[in-house]
């Protein structure tokens, strides 16, 4: 039996899927149309019924089809969920492009498309794609500008580019809908890896808000910035081949410094720079808190950068055979995956039967059964298939992937986390939502019992909060707490798996008498720090706390007298959009306004007098809507009247007694006079 493995080269070699589509989150990993039937096309209208229809399809283009956009008149083919499409090399779609709308779980490799109008590939609102093996262009000898090769955008996320060639355009891959789109938060999470950016302007990629992965990729004639980062994105890029005629590897889009809502970090670890990156703040290296070994696996798919430019760009894009690949799930380094689970693969065209090759070992693969299987916790696997057609067998890539241990891991907020954010978004127009605890799931787990105290040695007394997810609501948690919490893996057989002791906390910041500086507070959800010293408005202390396309909260902890305080809340105002606000003290409402829709700082004065004890939470919720931003600059507090106290000889005070007069201020015992002042949190009267 003749085996065929597409002759590849080492960097080449086919690793199937990688990064971030591998994600358990919605559906637990791409596996296109694995589960349909295999049909092949020779016709546009086929190609356009297939990917539309509402059930997986395995789709095989062949040939080229001609379509409006090469009139730029736009020109779409919707697909639908559950879809692999999939080209016999020399496919192509010439003036076509894919369109992904609110879908999820599609595959699309080994195309050629070029002058789509408007976009190669688009996905909005969608989540777990796959773009691998293409290749994308638009322009001509005209020069003229088609808009995107291959955008992720309006919420998208779980995606993975792969092995494509892009070349000759102007900006190529978006991964963000542009600012103030809220549906981007907590979104945008892709893997680029091992693409060819040849001749291209810019944006390859350009991230918002979410997280990306950029890796293995080649750069070389790129005119503005290669990889570009916006509005409190993470970008980690990773071994990357910047060729002498990349001038601005990195580009941080809209900010100019790290105290700005607009600020993307990111870092480079082991990329080749033929030239030496401008070392001004676009190209600095900022530190990101995310790393992507906590999603996926990857080290098995990184090359020395050095190494790809010998490589590229002959080796990316479409690859003769690719159609008769078997994909696998679990994807090509997925992790955490449950004991459970059942292998599986996807049918080839014309398949007749096949052998999986499996081990622990990758040298030593041994033919066996799927069906046979017993998966171990805290195990990973290699893996592959060897599917036979009547007359050939071909190899899909070696797999791998990990099961997940006898107990919940991977804690978020993560073990140690001193300052977590206890407050997140909920929706688009409302006040933020306390903060959920989120795991990773363990090997055998039924269900899953949390336990939370303020002391490690109290968790097996509090009451636990019983689950069949891999998250939980505690309810509000206090800002200066240090909290302890535990999962413990409750098993089908009824048996308790004990879970690992993780603890986290938030600060808590002064609010006193006077004006207190936003900025200063401990902040929530979408809420960022942006400097405003004069060059479009004057802040009181020169920041602003800014929130954008989203609620966001800064918290305090009084630290004043009890009493009855006037309090009033400056902020600019824009005259675009809606700025909602809320005031809240241990969490209840105590007011809410919307903006005045006009340019300039403006003071909100709380309606009614609020009534305060030492120790208590004042937050101020925002949200925004349309296209602003929120920004809120400070908060005042005034005296109207402190709780009364008994009156007290002067004898009766000890000199380590703290004394305070009536706005707070402390006073030394030698200047006392007879009158009011606070002792011990009371209004008490002095003879």
């Amino acid at each position: 039996m003749l085996f065929l493995a597409f002759g590849l080269s080492s960097l080449q070699a086919q690793y199937g899927p990688v990064g971030f589509i591998n994600y358990n989150d919605g559906i637990n990993g791409i596996t296109g149309g694995m589960k349909g039937t295999v049909v092949r096309v020779t016709n546009r209208q086929d190609l356009a019924t297939y990917a539309g229809a509402s059930q997986p399809y395995i789709i095989i283009v062949e040939g080229k089809f001609e379509g409006e956009g090469l009139n730029r008149t736009k020109d779409i083919i919707e697909v639908n969920s559950n879809k692999t499409i999939v080209g016999v090399k020399g496919a192509e779609l010439a003036g076509i492009g894919l369109n992904i709308n609110g879908k999820e779980n599609i595959i699309i490799r080994n195309l050629i498309i070029h002058h789509a109008d408007p976009d190669a590939v688009a996905a909005r609102n969608s989540h777990h794609i796959w773009v691998d093996h293409c290749e994308f262009y638009s322009q001509d000898e005209t020069k003229e500008d088609w808009d995107g090769l291959v955008d992720l955008t309006v919420g998208s996320s779980y995606l993975t580019v792969s092995y494509c060639y892009m070349h000759d355009h102007h900006k190529a891959c978006l991964l963000n809908s542009g600012t103030m789109h809220y549906e981007d938060n907590g979104k945008n999470r892709a893997t680029y890896h091992h693409n060819a950016f040849m001749r291209i302007d810019q944006r390859s990629p350009r991230i918002g808000y979410g997280l990306a992965h950029v890796f293995n990729n080649y750069y070389q004639n790129i005119g503005s910035y290669a990889v570009g980062g916006h509005t409190q994105a993470q970008v980690l890029t990773e071994h990357n081949y910047f060729g002498t005629s990349v001038k601005h590897p990195f580009e941080n889009m809209y900010a100019s410094s790290t105290d700005d809502a607009s600020c993307a970090f990111w870092t480079d670890r082991g990329s080749y720079f033929t030239t030496t990156p401008s070392k001004d703040f676009k190209h600095k290296q900022l530190a990101i808190n995310f790393e992507p070994s906590q999603w996926y696996n990857y080290s098995f798919a990184t090359e020395q950068a050095a190494a790809i430019a010998q490589l590229y760009p002959d080796q990316t894009g479409p690859v003769a055979g690719l159609e008769c690949e078997p994909i696998l799930w679990p994807g090509n380094g997925a992790i955490d995956i449950p004991i459970s689970a059942r292998p599986t693969y996807s049918p080839i065209e014309g398949m007749t039967g096949a052998k999986v090759l499996w081990g622990t070992d990758k040298s030593v693969l041994q033919e066996t059964s799927l069906d046979s299987l017993s998966l171990q916790p805290s195990t990973t696997y290699y893996w592959q298939v060897l599917a036979q057609t009547a007359d050939s067998s071909y190899r899909s890539p070696v797999y791998c992937f990990t099961t997940a241990g006898e107990k919940a891991s991977k804690p978020s907020p993560a073990d140690g986390e001193s300052n977590a954010r206890l407050r997140v978004a909920t929706s688009a127009e409302a006040k933020t939502g306390p903060m959920p605890l989120c795991w990773r799931p363990a090997a055998e787990a039924q269900s899953y019992r949390v336990y939370l105290a303020t002391d490690a040695d109290s968790l097996d007394q509090a009451k636990p909060i019983s689950t069949n997810t891999i998250s939980c609501q505690p309810g509000s948690l206090r800002y200066g707490q240090t909290y302890f919490w535990r999962v413990d893996v409750v098993k089908a057989s009824g048996d308790v798996i004990t879970g690992d002791v993780w603890r986290f906390s938030a600060p808590a910041r002064p609010v006193r008498v006077g004006r207190t500086e936003l900025e200063h507070l401990t902040r929530g959800a979408y809420a960022y720090l942006e400097r405003e010293d004069g060059s479009w408005f004057k802040a009181s202390n020169d920041s602003v706390i800014v929130g954008e396309a989203g609620p966001g909260a800064v918290t305090g902890v009084w630290e004043g007298e009890n009493g009855s305080y006037e309090i009033s809340v400056d902020f600019y105002d824009e005259t675009s959009g809606q700025a909602g606000m809320f005031l809240s003290v241990n969490d209840k409402q105590i007011d809410s306004w919307k903006g005045v829709k006009q340019y300039g700082m403006t003071t909100h004065k709380v309606g009614k007098d609020v009534t305060l004890h030492r120790g208590d939470q004042i937050r101020i919720d925002f949200y925004t809507q349309g296209k602003m931003r929120c920004r809120i600059d400070c908060l005042d507090i005034k005296l109207k009247a402190l709780a009364i106290g008994q009156a007290v000889e002067e004898g009766a005070i000890t000199p380590a007694t703290a004394i305070y007069d009536l706005t707070g201020r402390r006073v030394s015992h030698e200047n006392l006079q007879p009158g009011f002042y606070i002792i011990n949190n009371q209004k008490v009267l002095l003879r």
